[in-house]
């Protein structure tokens, strides 16, 4: 069995009862233009394992950044629309 699986990043969550269906996608080059987005798995956790996992990227995502294997991206503010 191969312990690795690789994914280029999650689809979707979904929680049905107790548990979390996370989607992962790979990208596949089609020659020029976009790659496209093709499901690659399916993990299914308890939604309390998918808590704890959300309560520990913050810490993950600041180690990434102090070491330099992520960069900080300034986002531009969501536009939002005035009311009617």
């Amino acid at each position: 069995m191969n312990d690795t699986i690789y994914a280029d990043g999650v689809t979707d969550v979904t929680v049905v009862g107790a548990n979390a269906r996370v989607r992962f996608h790979t990208l596949v080059s089609e020659g020029k233009g976009k790659p496209k987005v093709v499901h690659a798995f399916t993990l299914v956790i308890p939604v309390e394992a998918l808590a704890t996992f959300g309560e520990r990227l913050p810490q993950l995502t600041e180690q990434l950044l102090q070491t330099g294997r992520l960069k900080k991206v300034q986002r531009e503010p969501a536009k939002t629309n005035p009311p009617n």
